[in-house]
């Protein structure tokens, strides 16, 4: 059956054809060969490449970061050569964390679970999607290389610098690539009845996200452009390249960072809503809570550009946005508290990370709280110059701080990740990650990122100026090797969690060889896990943001009381999990 498209805020009414007219195998077939996945336009396929590439990179970016701290820490002379590595090693750690890690992992997360939780058989532009990820990976590869071969801020060779910020701009296009495929999948692609304020939270996030994205990195780009000009045509000093690690300021530090917890929050609100038995009451006040901190999150305008000019902390923009982010924050997390209150808690790696997540986003939002001292008490004098003394204010912008905060979001994203991919591991893979490995990453991940962030934000405290430094005085060893031992646990975490995949990986079944456990009430847990080609045998018809616990999931063109499943039983609400039946739900 053709796929119908949801083009409208409210899907129009469908004659559905005869069960007999009825095709369940829409949609692009999966691979089964080598060049089948290389050439694959599936969008399971696509978002399980991203999501275990993005893994390899996200674990390289954090010993890169782990290099490059000790490093500075730990020798008087930081070049080699004409290679300046202490400002090399940073920038290429923050650029695989974000850019070659954490987002292309959400993104391929994104493109595997939208098309299922929305109801249709594949994404928008299947191919589309796998050319970002070729794109992505490709400008990957050609990053690495670019500062193998000293390239990158800091430098020594003039046309590796120009490959360096082409490669950087090459990988940020192949991922807002995929954004597009997964906004307007979720634009126009939605099945029967799911309107745009019924989409599961997941969804929702990933449709923030990557409107986001669509805005903010576009900007990023041009910055790098601007970089590769003025590298490229001598108006910036070769001996001088080391000032282009400013360039990825505009999406590392607060408010713009806050863009990556974005999808945190909306699959932390379905995970809790699943894993208590009860899910999330208030629907669409959740909805509105995660797109308020979207567009807080929106800081390109107020940081960007830094590799032109200096960062201004006294913007107004930026002290309303930082003022305000951990507001949306606390209330996804007490509006999904009632699911916790009157559900049942179950003891699983899932749960428990996405409620760390939630509580590390709020720990990064609450500390960013302290940088803003300096410009409000800035504003003071000036309104009131001889009531104010600014001699005992508190200045922290300019110094190791700005790690603090960006370790503990990082850490957010990284529990998040490890909590989704167990929550969906039977969805993605056909078998569960291992509950003990699961627990042990989280502890890992969480704690590092505490740790990170505490050496971090008593740097600051220190005054000791951010990274890049240039000379080793301007560390304290004591201060570093705590940054240094929390950068190691978060590396750790997602090494753990790669194993665990890895082992999930060599024992999967067949797609379509087993049904979920989860008592999931949005339509992903309506198909066999892993999905069929086609993911669905019919589009399903929905009325509600949970259709699997309405007890009203139909099929267009498919008899009413048929399940949709080939057989399998699809698990609803109290299914295998303990948590709470349908009648005790009433």
């Amino acid at each position: 059956m053709v796929q119908l498209m949801a083009l409208t805020e409210t899907r129009p009414a469908t004659d559905a054809r005869s069960s007999a007219d009825a095709e369940p195998t829409g949609g692009t077939p999966a691979p089964t060969t080598i060049d089948g996945v290389l050439g694959t336009g599936d969008h399971k396929t696509v978002g399980r490449i991203f999501i275990g590439v993005g893994l390899i990179g996200l674990i390289g970016g954090l010993v890169v970061a782990i290099v490059g701290v000790f490093y500075a820490n730990n020798f008087d002379d930081f070049t080699v050569g004409d290679v300046d590595l202490v400002p090399q090693l940073w920038s290429l750690g923050r650029e695989l964390v974000l850019f070659g890690g954490l987002v292309p992992i959400l993104l391929g997360l994104a493109i595997y679970l939208v098309p299922l939780q929305i109801g249709a058989s594949s994404l928008a532009f299947p191919r589309g999607a796998a050319a970002a990820m070729w794109t992505w990976f490709i400008g990957l590869d050609l990053l690495v290389l670019a500062y193998i071969l000293n390239g990158g801020p800091g430098g020594g060779r003039r046309d590796f610098v120009v490959l360096w910020a082409a490669a950087l701009a090459m990988m940020i296009g192949g991922l807002l690539w995929a954004m597009v495929c997964v906004a307007a999948t979720i634009a126009g692609a939605r099945t029967v009845g799911m309107t745009l304020e019924r989409v599961p939270h997941t969804t929702w996030g990933f449709f923030v996200f990557s409107l986001i994205g669509l805005f903010a990195l576009p900007i990023t780009m041009a910055e790098l452009l601007l970089s590769a000009m003025r590298i490229r045509y001598f108006h910036l000093p070769i001996s001088e390249s080391a000032e282009l690690t400013a360039v990825m300021d505009g999406v590392s530090l607060p408010p713009a960072l806050y863009w990556l917890g974005i999808p945190l929050l909306g699959m932390s609100a379905d995970i809790i809503g699943v894993h208590t038995g009860r899910p999330v009451t208030f629907h669409k006040a959740v909805m509105g809570a995660i797109g308020l901190f979207g567009i807080l999150a929106f800081g390109a305008e107020v940081v960007g550009l830094a590799s032109v000019r200096p960062l201004d902390f006294d913007n107004g923009f930026l002290v309303v946005g930082l003022l305000l982010a951990a507001l949306p924050v606390l209330a996804v997390l007490a509006l999904t508290g009632d699911s916790l209150r009157f559900g049942t808690f179950s003891m699983r790696t899932a749960l428990v990370g996405a409620l760390l997540s939630g509580l590390l986003l709020l720990a990064a939002t609450g500390v960013a709280l302290l940088g803003l001292v300096e410009p409000i008490m800035g504003f003071l004098d000036d309104l009131f110059p001889d009531s104010i003394d600014m001699t005992n204010s508190l200045v922290l912008n300019g110094t190791r701080f700005h790690e603090g905060i960006r370790a503990l979001v990082v850490g957010s994203a990284v529990v998040g990740v490890i909590a989704a991919l167990h929550h969906w591991s039977n969805k993605i893979w056909g078998r569960r990650l291992a509950e003990p490995l699961g627990f042990l990453s989280l502890a890992a991940a969480a704690a590092g990122s505490v740790i990170w962030a505490a050496g971090e934000v008593a740097a600051g405290f220190d005054d000791q100026p951010w990274l890049p430094a240039r000379t080793t005085d301007d560390f304290s060893s004591g201060l570093s090797a705590i940054s240094l031992v929390g950068t190691a646990l978060l590396a750790a975490g997602a090494l753990i969690l790669g194993v665990n995949m890895a082992m999930n990986y060599v024992g999967r079944k067949q797609a379509g060889s087993s049904p979920t456990g989860w008592s999931g009430t949005t339509l992903e847990w309506a198909t066999p896990s892993p999905p069929p080609v086609g993911n669905f045998p019919a589009p399903p018809i929905v009325t509600s943001a949970n259709p699997l616990a309405d007890g009203e999931l139909a099929y267009a063109g498919l008899p009413a009381d048929a399940d949709g499943a080939d057989g399998l039983e699809v698990a609803g609400p109290g299914a295998e999990t303990g948590g709470a039946s349908e009648s005790e739900r009433q």
